[in-house]
């Protein structure tokens, strides 16, 4: 297996989740990520303030993701955070407005 798998305690298994703050995206994806046929979305929180997508490892997988996202209305700028994740080997992110930095990239939201 080539993606990272920790054990935790009680013996469950941990994958690693990418928190990103919203404010990295394009304001016209944050009501597509809230979309339930959003090509990579897998989960929503209870509040609807963030959303969980998966990031494939398989490159030729990962691009016809990436080809219904851009199908679907979602920006270069997401691309672009889902390659930095698959790069990362990051099998998961959650989207979220409180959600964390990416370094080296300036905030939609400061320019």
């Amino acid at each position: 297996m080539s993606r990272e798998l920790l054990r935790g305690a009680g013996g469950f298994n941990i994958h690693r989740v990418a928190d990103v703050n919203t404010a990295y995206l394009d304001p016209a994806d944050l009501p597509l990520l809230e979309n339930p046929e959003c090509p990579t979305r897998f989960a929503i929180t209870d509040d609807g303030a963030g959303t969980f997508h998966w990031v494939t490892e398989d490159r030729k997988v990962f691009e016809e993701e990436m080809s219904r996202t851009a199908a679907f209305g979602l920006s270069d700028r997401f691309r672009s955070i889902m390659e930095r994740l698959r790069e990362a080997r990051i099998p998961y992110v959650r989207f979220d407005a409180d959600g964390g930095e990416i370094d080296g990239l300036y905030r939609k939201d400061a320019a």
